[in-house]
């Protein structure tokens, strides 16, 4: 017989912080010692309510099936004891003799059932009614046997199994210490004076896996579940009291799967993702009409063409009250028509090497602008586009003085490539740009026509971001910005300074835990910070972050702004509008010092009409407003203008400006090209002329932005010079502090500390990249150094999920230009003398067995007493043995066709891992799911790799997503995201009880053998 157990639990809370004075400790209970398969037992136990009682909720949580009745009312219903199931059961109890009646069904193993009930008399007192040995059971099904009434006096008293928390079963209900799949509180890392606690555990079988959060105008709670379960309101339990007292009450109204929630304006706003029951993507507006405290009317105020973890995100309030923001991720396409644009609405690809789409297919055919902000009036009537250039933004947020701050996404399969670009806090006035394209094409930090971040942190999964202020916490604290990172399970306090008219930040991690994975966060009117756990159907739960250090938490105002800062306000007025005042005003600020000053000044200008400044702009003198103003001429001149405006570029004096400057001018010439063609070879030439004097230098930008200038414009000189550079060690430094990410994290660390010490050489990437397009200049002996390096980086460098592609693709780009009676020369043979033979293909003995038929409650229940001393290299061994490495990368090896499993250990609980596991359908990424397109002619299945606004582009072999079909948009008639996963269910079954937990050690542990698990 398995020793799987069976739990079943049952609480019945009242809000009140205060209970009984008396033991009111739970016990399990069942009917005996030993428990059977499929065993079916009855429990009923029958209390007296004093007066009309009130406040009362319930919690029942089963290991297989279980369902619960109150006074012969069906309240509640589950199936995982890891989970339990709430609901408020007020109205259910009555003055006099209530019973509460419990149907538990056993699959196999042990058994066992805790239960508390918690309410408030008439009286307002606080009562308790426990699991015990009063508790009578009984096997069978006799008639009425739920309702009051029913004569149980001849049933059996309940057999004690064990106080809670007992194992296997644990804490189920408090502190997730052990059951539940919650993170305990007390695990968390916290900044000195700071003390999480532990408010809600979701029942995941009832409520869904909650991933955005707002507080309403009475101090509650309001979150949402990522699928269907529904919105829920939330009385959170007062500071320091019991998690029991909090109550959840679920909104009554067809809506869920939001991303974004707001109260604001009355009303609550939510930013559906995707399609759940008649609810498609966009904004909607919940509204109480009749004032009983209850939404009853949903409007939806914008769709949004876009779905997915890269679709439709926060709703967040402006600064003023007056309106409300929205954001994006690329994923989305920007609606066709906004009122008005702080953007300007020139946008456009921008990138000056040709692109290399992702080689695993992720955002194939995606365009600017990318990621965007947008903001509306409360009705929704009026929109005005803010901000764009993001990569998959899920949240942002305001400071004391109106600035916003946006916390950005990285795509961590381009880590090891120049264009990489680390999750990073931006801040984003009017009319900001931050460069973000798809593949290769993404913009360099340094590029005029974007804007900087003001923190880089490296790879994550950006989610829920807010302001400290109304904290009840020092004050560094009330004006830090946090943001939190929903893989690698951190909170980052971002504390900001004045700099200019920008800022500079320096990070810290506020919050870390393992199996954390965090959503969403919001400071509530009690002055804690609650934040929630969850997503992609994981285990959720509520928290909060109080201070009690003994500094002072008296609120502060935010810093005051700088002169600076006040002048780019004034350039801002100008944005989004014809002012026939605009040209004279910002003119003499397209040369200040200030980046954010510069770019605010071009931003107005653009939005003037060009014939009324294109002349002033080839006759400025000032080198650096001559700079500026040739972006901004690039990017709203006509095409015929490119003669003049090269050479007003040509007539600058570029030895005699900084670094700084040169690299804005090498920009401003990228962009005459991009937008307005290859120039005439005369042209061209005086161009390479002007330019080649600065290549090499000792900064590495500028050798980057040369080399791509030099060899697109076909010196003579460029792979000589190039390739000379390519033997060089030229490191690109990591702004971003990974050492201390590192050592705390197995799962961030050793994939990242793996790849930096094989030193990839993103410079010398970049110079292959820019040599691809060069067809000038070349000799056999150049040729042959340059082709050679690509076999030494294949062997020698590791990068990101793609970065082998990448170098493929460059690779196969730069060969096309190789002339035939050449190609010979280039034989593999030749390009691997003296680089050391490629490794052979590992081998994995297959599993011992014997198996059996696993089960997620099985597996979970015993690995609580079987993750220690477990063995590594088996554990290995059944990772390549079971074919895991074809499908997912793990410790900077393997395939896309799966999640990235490098930081399982820090996202997922034991329970949630093995779910993901065992249950490969039950929780589908929308990022790894193969949908159906359905045509006239047929229907395609496979991933959905990109949409160019003509065609889809399907990815049908999910082994090689290079592969792709391109189906014309106007024939698709339905597209529909498939139910099961490609990955098989049952792939445990071959193995062994130790071969599995070796298994779950390997990936929790992210592949390190010295992780506590693999110790005695």
């Amino acid at each position: 017989m398995s020793i799987r157990p069976f739990a079943l639990a049952l609480v019945l809370l009242g809000v009140v912080a205060t209970v009984n004075a008396a033991d009111t400790t739970p016990h399990w209970i069942w009917s005996a010692a030993d428990a059977t398969a499929n065993q079916q037992v009855m429990f009923r136990k029958t209390f007296t309510v004093e007066g009309q009682p009130s406040a009362a909720k319930l919690q029942v949580s089963g290991d297989n099936h279980v369902t619960v009745w109150v006074n012969g009312e069906q309240v509640a219903q589950s199936d995982e004891w890891q989970s339990p199931a709430s609901a408020d059961v007020t109205k259910h109890l009555k003055p006099g003799a209530n019973v509460i009646a419990i149907l538990g069904r056993n699959d196999d193993g042990a058994a066992a059932l805790v239960a508390r009930l918690r309410y408030k008399d008439g009286a307002g007192h606080p009562q308790d009614v426990v699991s015990d040995t009063s508790w009578r059971q009984l096997e069978g099904k006799p008639e009425g046997w739920q309702k009051p009434g029913f004569d149980d006096a001849a049933w059996k008293p309940s057999f004690d199994v064990g106080a809670l928390g007992k194992d296997p079963w644990g804490d189920v209900f408090g502190g997730g210490k052990k059951g539940g799949g919650v993170t305990a509180p007390e695990s968390l890392a916290m900044l000195p004076g700071f003390k999480a606690e532990l408010v809600y555990t979701v029942p995941k079988g009832e409520q869904g896996s909650w991933v955005s959060l707002t507080c309403d105008d009475k101090g509650r709670l309001i979150a949402a579940d990522q699928g269907g379960a529904g919105i829920y309101r939330i009385t959170p339990s007062a500071l320091g009291a019991e998690p029991e007292t909090t109550t959840v009450e679920k909104i009554d109204l067809p809506i869920s799967s939001a991303h974004g929630l707001l109260y604001a304006f009355n009303s609550l706003y939510v930013m559906i993702n995707g399609k759940v029951g008649d609810k498609s993507s966009g904004l909607y507006r919940l509204q109480d009409t009749d004032g009983d405290d209850k939404f009853d009317k949903i409007t939806k105020l914008r769709n949004f063409e876009g779905e997915g973890e890269h679709g439709p995100h926060a709703v967040v309030l402006s600064p003023d009250k007056k309106s409300i923001y929205v954001c994006c991720g690329n994923h989305t396409k920007i609606p066709d028509h906004f009122d008005s644009y702080l953007v300007p609405k020139n946008w456009a690809e921008d990138v000056f090497l040709p692109r290399h789409w992702d080689p695993n297919g992720h955002a194939r055919g995606i365009m600017a602008p990318g990621g965007f902000i947008a903001r509306t009036d409360p009705d929704g009537k009026a929109w005005e586009l803010v901000s764009s250039g993001y990569r998959n933004e899920y949240d942002f947020a305001f400071d004391g003085n109106g600035e916003m701050f946006v916390y950005d996404a990285d795509m961590e399969w381009d880590m090891g490539s120049p264009w990489y670009r680390p999750t990073r806090f931006c801040h984003s006035p009017s009319g900001s740009e931050f460069g973000w394209r798809s593949g290769s094409g993404k913009w360099a930090t340094w590029y005029p026509d974007s804007l900087p971040p003001v923190a880089e942190v490296g790879p994550g999964s950006p989610t829920g971001v807010v302001f400290g202020s109304g904290a009840k916490f020092p004050a560094k604290y009330q004006r830090a910005l946090f943001g939190s990172d929903f893989t690698f399970g951190t909170m980052y306090a971002i504390i900001l300074e004045p700099q200019g008219a920008s800022f500079k930040a320096t990070k810290e991690e506020f919050v870390s835990g393992r199996a954390l994975p965090l959503t969403d966060m919001v400071v509530g009117k009690d002055g804690a910070m609650y934040f929630t756990t969850g997503g992609r159907g994981s285990q959720s739960a509520l928290y909060r972050v109080v201070y009690t250090g003994s500094e002072s938490t008296a609120p502060v105002a935010a810093l005051p702004p700088t002169d600076l800062a006040l002048q780019r306000h004034k350039l801002e007025a100008f944005h989004g509008h014809v002012d026939p005042a605009a040209i004279a005003a910002v003119w003499p600020q397209l040369g200040n010092a200030d980046r954010a000053i510069r770019f605010a000044a071009r931003i107005a200008v653009e939005h003037q009409p060009v014939a009324e400044w294109q002349d002033k702009a080839l006759a400025e003198a000032d080198p650096a407003a001559r700079i500026t103003a040739l972006v901004a001429l690039a990017r709203c001149g006509d095409k015929t203008i490119q003669p003049k405006a090269l050479a007003a570029w040509l007539g600058l004096d570029l030895a005699k400006l900084g670094t700084d400057a040169q690299l804005e001018a090498l920009r401003a010439c990228e962009l005459l090209i991009t937008r307005m063609g290859q120039p005439e070879a005369a042209l061209a030439a005086q161009l390479v002329a002007k330019i080649d004097p600065l290549f090499p230098s000792l900064d590495l930008r500028l050798n980057r932005d040369c080399a791509s200038l030099l060899s697109t414009l076909q010196s003579p000189t460029a792979p000589a010079k190039i390739v000379e550079q390519m033997g060089k060690s030229e490191l690109i430094p990591v702004n971003h502090d990974l050492d201390a990410l590192i050592a705390r994290n197995g799962g961030y660390g050793g994939p990242i500390a793996a790849m930096l010490a094989a030193k990839p050489q993103q410079q010398r990437i970049w110079y292959a990249y820019a040599l691809s397009v060069a067809k000038a200049g070349w000799t056999p002996d150049l040729r042959l150094r340059y082709f050679t390096w690509f076999e030494a980086a294949d062997s020698e460098s590791k990068g990101g999920n793609s970065y082998k592609g990448f170098i493929n693709a460059i690779r196969k780009m730069a060969w096309e230009n190789v002339p035939e009676g050449e190609r010979a020369a280039l034989a593999t043979d030749k390009l691997r003398v003296g680089l050391a033979a490629r490794p052979a293909p590992a081998t994995f003995a297959q599993p011992k067995g014997p198996g059996k038929t696993w089960t997620t409650d099985q597996l979970t229940a015993l690995g609580k007493g079987n993750l220690k001393g477990r063995n590594f290299e088996n554990g290995r061994n059944m990772f390549g043995a079971l074919g895991c490495t074809v499908c997912h990368r793990f410790a900077n090896e393997g395939g896309s066709v799966g999640p990235d499993l490098s930081s399982a250990g820090a996202k997922f609980s034991l329970h949630d891992l093995l779910e993901s596991i065992v249950e490969p359908s039950k929780v589908i990424s929308d990022q790894y799911a193969n949908y159906e397109v359905r045509t006239k002619e047929g229907n395609t299945v496979g991933r959905l790799m990109g949409d160019d606004g003509k065609d889809l582009f399907v990815g049908t072999n999910p082994f090689d997503p290079t592969q792709l079909t391109a189906i014309h948009k106007a024939d698709v008639t339905n597209t529909r995201m498939m139910k099961i996963s490609i990955m098989p269910p049952g792939l445990l079954d071959r193995l062994n009880q130790d071969e599995v937990f070796d298994l779950v050690a390997y990936l929790l542990s992210a592949a390190n053998p010295q992780d506590a698990m693999f110790k005695p």
